[in-house]
Order: C-alpha cells, then structure tokens, then sequence
C-alpha cells in the first residue's frame, strides 16, 4: 500500500468514525421507533446538534495535534489545565447560546391572571443535553488515550532504530575479521575469485551503512544481503559444514524492513558451525504474492559462550521490531531441540 493510499485510508476510517459517533444520540433517542429517516436527518440538522458536533471535531484534534504533544509532553501543565479549561467554557458557552428558549404556553393563575413569558434559561442549559457533556468528556478522554499511545509506539520505534544502528555499526566485527582474513589469503595466492569476495563484501557494508537506514527497503536488496552473507561463509568454512540455501518465487518489486531476516540466518552460523564437528545448516526463502517464508534449520554445535553476543540481540530486536511493524500480520515459530533449532517466520507484505 502506498503512502498516498494510507492516508486516502486513514481519512475515510475517521470520517466513519465521526458519522458512527455523532449519530449515536440519534441512534439511542426514546423516540427514534417514531421519527422517519428524514426526522433522523433533521435532527441531526438542528443547530445544537451540528454546533456541537463542530466543537467536538475541533476538540480532538486541537488535544490531539497540540495540546498533548506540545504541552502536556512536555510538561507545560499550566497552559494545558488553561487550554482544557478553556475548551470547556467554549463548550458551554456554544450550548448557552444555540440551544433555543423552551416554548411558552401561557397557563393562568388561580388568581386569573397570566404570568410573563420567562426571558432567562435554567443555569443546566450551558452544559446542553445530557448527551453533549457525555460526548464532550469521551472526545477529551479518547484523544488523550490516543495520542499518548502514539507517543508510547514512536518510543519504542526510536529504541528500536537505536538498537539496530548500534548493530549496523558493528556489523558483526568476527564476520567481518574472518572475511578479512579470507580475502588476504585469496590475495597470497593469487585467487580469480579474490576480486568477486570483495565486491560482495562491499555491496554488503554498502547497504549496511546507507541503504537500511531507510524504513523499507526492495526485497531483492535484502536477499541479496543474505546471499552474500553465505558465500562469504561459505569461504571460510570446510566440507564438513553442509550448507543448503535455496530460494523460491519472484519478488517483484516488494519491499520488507532491513535487516528483518539476517539475524536469523546468523545465528545459524553463531549456534551450528565448529571446526571440529560435523554441520548442516538450511534456508530457505518461498516468495508468494502476498507474503514471505523463512525457514532456517542448524545442527547445535559447540561454540564458546563469550563470542558474539550481539547475534542474540539482534534476534531480540528482530521479533520487537515484527510486532510494531508487522502486527498480525507474522507468525514466528521456534523449535529448540536438544541437538537442533529450527525458527520459521511468516511476513505478509
């Protein structure tokens, strides 16, 4: 979805959802059974009705856009008590002055005698219907909640562009000292293939240092990361380490957030490969329409504790940034057996 389509969205769901609550009063009212679609439409018409439905719209968004991110964010309470209290007197002094005189009906005395017409409205009619301060006090307390929960959820995005900047830099150093090493011992001997691992190192800190800094990046760019990742894996390690990569479908143009696959595809690595032991490593990658499967599956080896304790963050950040991101729309699946671990995860673009 684009962001042009996102927003044409976003407009329609709050355009509903004012229609759905301003029409609540109407929906609920005793007499309803009595009025015809077009009683309903007048009485939505009637100038209390659209006055205050204005000032409600008006409330929201002025708590929702200034009010609590500008003031009560940032701790200026004062001008915020000034501008809920202020809000508050517009909302009586709006219902004061549109909600209309009750009809006289001039009744006479026991004395014979017929008293004025009263020229004065009863102290209760500034706060209007009983509905209008009921709907007022959920439209201060909806956008309060909402807007809080907003800046709840940039919190955790900003501590989570934190974590994956930290681990950007250091784009796991023992990775990078072993390619270092490959390609000088490819350089001693003269190696045809020396010039083809430097490219692909350099595409990979390329797209570590400037391309993922962007929110979405093309799928294939991503893929591309990973494969690159494994040959150059697959240069330092032996026979003994059985590695099967295959990948399935056509990407066509989709776009995932970076760095969402390869922490699983590293902890492989970290948790299935020692030099002295017999390893199997799988990926898998099925591209569908609509969605993305990862699966990766590694023997358990040996490694010692000490060494690159990053991978296991990374894996940690993966699976907060897939809830903030990708929320109902991934499942993650672990299997961590006695001698292997498996982890499948499903994306859905």
């Amino acid at each position: 979805m684009t962001i042009k389509q996102k927003r044409v969205l976003t407009i329609f769901i709050h355009v509903v959802c004012w229609l759905v609550f301003l029409s609540l009063p109407s929906i609920f009212n005793p007499r309803r059974s009595e009025l015809t679609i077009s009683g309903l439409f007048y009485d939505l018409m009637e100038a209390p009705r659209w006055s205050n439905a204005l000032l409600l719209i008006a409330v929201f968004y002025f708590n929702y856009y200034y009010a609590i991110p500008r003031l009560y964010v940032k701790g200026k309470y004062t001008l915020l008590v000034f501008a809920l209290v202020g809000s508050f007197f517009v909302f009586c002094l709006l219902n004061y002055l549109v909600i209309p005189l009750p009809e006289y009906v001039p009744t006479m005395s026991s004395d014979g005698t017929v008293p004025p017409p009263p020229h004065t409205k009863h102290i209760f009619s500034f706060l209007g219907n009983s509905f209008n301060l009921f709907m007022f006090i959920i439209v201060d307390a909806s956008s309060f909640a909402l807007c809080l929960y907003d800046q709840l959820q940039n919190t955790k995005k900003q501590m989570l562009n934190t974590q994956i900047s930290f681990l950007k830099a250091q784009i796991n150093p023992h990775f990078l000292f072993n390619t270092l090493n490959s390609i000088y011992s490819l350089t001693l001997t003269k190696s045809d293939r020396a010039p083809d691992v430097v490219v692909k190192l350099s595409g990979m800190m390329r797209y570590a240092v400037s391309e993922a800094n962007m929110s979405y990046v093309l799928l294939s760019k991503e893929i591309s990361y990973i494969s690159n990742y494994i040959e150059l894996q697959r240069l330092r390690l032996t026979d003994k380490v059985k590695i099967r990569y295959e990948i399935t479908g056509q990407d066509d143009g989709k776009r995932i957030a970076p760095f969402l696959l390869i922490p699983f595809v590293e902890n492989a690595f970290k948790y299935g490969v020692n030099s002295n032991d017999d390893s199997d490593i799988l990926i898998q990658i099925y591209i569908h329409e609509n969605d993305l499967h990862l699966y990766v599956y590694n023997f358990k080896v040996y490694i010692r504790p000490d060494i690159d304790k990053g991978t296991s963050l990374g894996i940690k950040t993966t699976r907060q940034r897939l809830k903030l991101l990708y929320p109902g729309r991934h499942i993650i699946t672990v299997r961590d057996g006695e001698k292997d671990f498996a982890v499948s995860l499903n994306v859905t673009f």
